[in-house]
């Protein structure tokens, strides 16, 4: 009795398994990612031609303890590799599988093929020639973790899964062992069969091949076996004639019986090449593929048989865009819902999310793989009971209160946005209480920032209503799904295709008025401009002329290319992070601003205004500070509540006489301490309303603002610095025109640096992670460039920071 192994992808074992059971093969056992048995060699071809399932069909030569490349030889060597082939054969070696000793799988493999080809040398006075790719004979060798070492031989040639049709495929071909899986999971046996994204045909032509009795390898030219010593040609033709008469019978009787297989595909291509493999199979007159997109979707069928529908719907992995996936998910399930009533439904998805786009209640889940792609399997039986999320009416429309308000947002803002010239504002923020997200436009592109959902509401039908609102909005703005960008409040795990994780440093270039911004609209949770802040730019633009700005918590500092194209007589933009003031620069240079009278200081804002011996004063300063922040380059944390009095006194010590302050907090429910501000000779005014911009205006809590004018004289009480001030750190300084150019330090930037800054007390986006450096500079034609590196000759001119910018000295 000879023993076997089939191997096949995850997720099919119990389905070789039960197949290889109703072969009539003996001890058969499941494992991971196969199935053991004992036979004959004939009952082995007979699983290399009929299994639906499985990879590949090995014979088991030896099993034996092996720790040392000496053992793996002796060992080797002791097989009778003489009754399996002659030199004549050309043989491959393959090894996996490592130990203390045995490391190299190359190196182990050679020692097994030099075994092999000794043992043989002995026996026939030759060696065998090595081809890697197109042997005649495959020996495998797998490691155990237990150091015994199992050697192969593969009956299968080519993986079973190609079944040798010479078929044409499409972009992402579903292999033909995990398209069985899909049909049988559904349970399919007779009736007729529907593919409506049938790509090339390979669900059709395995529904057909069950439905036909048809075995999987009945038009395979090439196995392993046939090359082997001990191949027994007569039971081997036996067994293809018997297969041959089973087709024959099988497909006589579908098609007596007015079995019906149908295809769809939106591709005229994939249609033309689905027709060829069909022909090529010899199922012809039993499928017929059309062309038809998923939105026309219709039964059919004409008889009263009952339906079984599979699809490989794009995952967004390999192809598609997962925005535009949803609708079109959303739409896969209502069609069904529409057509195919008391059918039974297959589908699969590496996406949970976009399988309950579909809204249907399912019965059955599995887990698969396409590849390395882990997938779910949903099979549902389609009724009006269970399966309608809306039994009254089978063509609800998706978020259609969110789609009516988001067109009437659009239209009420159009005159105010011809009005000001702008191409970046908010178009919505959680109008409707069910959907909770703010949507930002800029150009044409839609930045979708979904809100924390109430804990009340189900995780399931928060998310849901989170790819309704993607879906409706590239509906409303009949824009492509590429151009919608999903920004959540915390990473998920799987689909992480969805949630701009991967670094892109792509940047747009967008209008305010005036105005010119760079922004990054994927790579970062917020996109370099604060829309909120509009009129407060505007505010700074008219008041700015002929005076000395501070920027402080200066961010890409819009505010500060305000006020110098306003006429500021010089700007100071402070922030921590070298590449938010490396994008300030890229701003100044995008309005053409002459760089020589504004500086960008690298520093902790906290102490640098806590410094009282800076020469420097200035007339109009703007202070933007986080709702909090314990960044561990700050020395101490920071509360705006809590700290404000003590911050904004501290800009005492840069303020001339008369000067002003403008600051704004997005903290929610502030409270400014006008006493106790009085004491350091600060008048208060509220000007919220002012800066709040028309397109905000529904949320008028984004923010406060405050003009606070400074009188010397009026500053009765001491002034404490907020941070005690030490010797600046090495990482801070004065960025000249060459610094620019130095932006790739060792240390991470963004990792500690303005966390939390826009918080808004429960409804905001949470803390910038994962942020990385950066660099990028204007081209000739006023275009940014990514700067990938710099040559060795521009690292060799030392960039001289000035010695202290900030702080006192030791």
């Amino acid at each position: 009795m000879l023993k076997f192994f089939a191997t096949c992808p995850l997720g099919l074992e119990n389905l070789l398994f039960n197949e290889l059971k109703d072969l009539n093969l003996q001890n058969v056992k499941e494992t991971v990612a196969g199935v053991s048995f004992e036979g004959e060699m004939k009952e082995a071809m007979r699983a290399c031609i009929w299994s639906r399932f499985a990879s590949r069909i090995l014979l088991v030569l030896s099993r034996f303890h092996c720790s040392t490349d000496t053992e793996l030889y002796i060992g080797a060597l002791g097989i009778a590799w003489e009754q399996y082939t002659d030199a004549k054969n050309t043989i491959s070696v393959a090894f996996s599988g490592t130990n203390k000793e045995l490391r190299n799988t190359q190196y182990s493999a050679l020692k097994l093929k030099d075994a092999i080809c000794d043992r043989l040398q002995k026996a026939y006075g030759a060696r065998p020639d090595v081809d890697k790719h197109n042997s005649d004979i495959r020996i495998f060798a797998n490691l155990q973790k237990n150091n015994e070492v199992v050697i192969t031989l593969d009956l299968s040639g080519k993986p079973l899964h190609q079944r040798e049709l010479h078929r044409g495929t499409g972009i992402a071909p579903l292999k033909e062992n995990l398209a069985a899986a899909m049909v049988t999971r559904a349970s399919f046996k007779e009736g007729n069969f529907i593919d409506p994204m049938c790509g090339s045909g390979t669900l059709l032509l395995e529904a057909a091949s069950i439905l036909t009795d048809t075995a999987p390898g009945l038009m395979r030219s090439h196995y392993g076996f046939l090359k082997m010593l001990s191949f027994d040609e007569e039971a081997y033709k036996e067994l293809q004639a018997e297969a041959q008469v089973r087709h024959n019978k099988g497909l006589a009787n579908a098609l007596a019986n007015n079995y019906v297989i149908y295809g769809f595909d939106a591709s005229e291509q994939m249609v033309s090449i689905a027709l060829s493999n069909i022909k090529k199979a010899g199922f012809e007159k039993l499928i017929f593929v059309e062309k038809n997109s998923i939105y026309d979707l219709k039964n059919p069928f004409t008889n009263e048989h009952k339906v079984t529908l599979v699809t490989n719907p794009p995952y967004g992995q390999r192809m598609g865009n997962f925005n535009e996936l949803i609708s079109l998910y959303q739409t896969l399930g209502q069609r069904i819902k529409e057509n195919f009533s008391n059918a039974t439904a297959a589908i699969i998805s590496t996406s949970k999310d976009l399988l309950s786009c579909m809204r249907l209640s399912y019965d059955r889940t599995y887990k698969l793989f396409n590849g390395s792609l882990e997938c779910q399997l949903r099979v549902f039986e389609i009724n009006d009971d269970k399966s309608l999320s809306n039994a009254k009416d089978k063509r609800v429309e998706v978020a259609l209160d969110f789609a009516n308000r988001l067109k009437k947002n659009i239209k009420s803002l159009n005159n105010y946005v011809k009005r000001e010239n702008i191409d970046c504002y908010r178009i919505y923020d959680a109008d409707l209480p069910e959907y909770q997200a703010a949507i930002d436009k800029y150009n044409d592109y839609y930045i979708v920032q979904e809100y924390a959902a109430p804990s009340s509401i189900p995780k399931e039908v928060a998310r849901r209503r989170v790819l309704d609102m993607l879906s409706a909005t590239i509906s409303v703005t009949n824009v492509r799904g590429s151009n919608v960008i999903l920004k959540e409040r915390q990473v998920q795990k799987g689909d992480s295709q969805y949630q701009g994780n991967d670094k892109k440093d792509i940047f747009m270039e967008v209008h305010e008025g005036i105005f010119k911004f760079k922004v990054n609209l994927e790579d970062y949770l917020d996109t370099g401009l604060f829309l909120d802040a509009r009129n407060i730019r505007k505010l700074i633009y008219k008041e700015a002329k002929d005076k000395d700005f501070l920027n402080l918590f200066s961010y890409t500092s819009s505010v500060s290319v305000a006020a110098a194209l306003g006429g500021a007589k010089s700007t100071v933009s402070v922030d921590m992070s070298k590449t938010y003031l490396s994008w300030a620069m890229d701003n100044f240079r995008l309005n053409s601003i002459n760089l020589n009278n504004h500086d960008f200081i690298q520093a902790d804002c906290l102490s640098y205004l806590s410094n009282k011996d800076n020469d420097k004063k200035f007339d109009l300063i703007y202070i933007d500070p986080p709702t909090f922040s314990n960044s561990k380059r700050m020395q101490q944390s920071f509360d705006v509540q809590r700290d404000h009095v003590q911050m904004l006194s501290n800009l005492t010590y840069h303020l001339k006489d008369s000067g002003t302050v403008i600051f704004c907090t997005n903290k929610r429910g502030f409270k400014i301490d006008i006493d106790s501000l009085s004491a350091y000779g600060f008048s208060v005014e509220e000007i919220t309303d002012k800066t709040i911009p028309f397109d905000f205006k529904q949320k008028n809590n984004i923010h406060k603002c405050f003009i606070l004018n400074f009188i010397r004289s009026n500053l009765t009480h001491e002034v404490t610095p907020l941070v005690e001030n030490t010797r600046a750190p090495k990482w801070s300084g004065s960025l000249s025109k060459k610094a620019f150019y130095e932006v790739n330090d060792k240390k991470d930037d963004f990792k500690n640096d303005r966390d939390s800054h826009r918080r808004h007390d429960g409804k905001a986006f949470n803390k910038r992670d994962g942020h990385k450096t950066y660099g990028s500079h204007l081209n000739k034609d006023n275009n940014f460039n990514k700067n990938d590196g710099f040559k060795k000759k521009d690292r060799d001119n030392k960039v001289f920071r000035k010695a202290r910018v900030w702080g006192p000295a030791e």
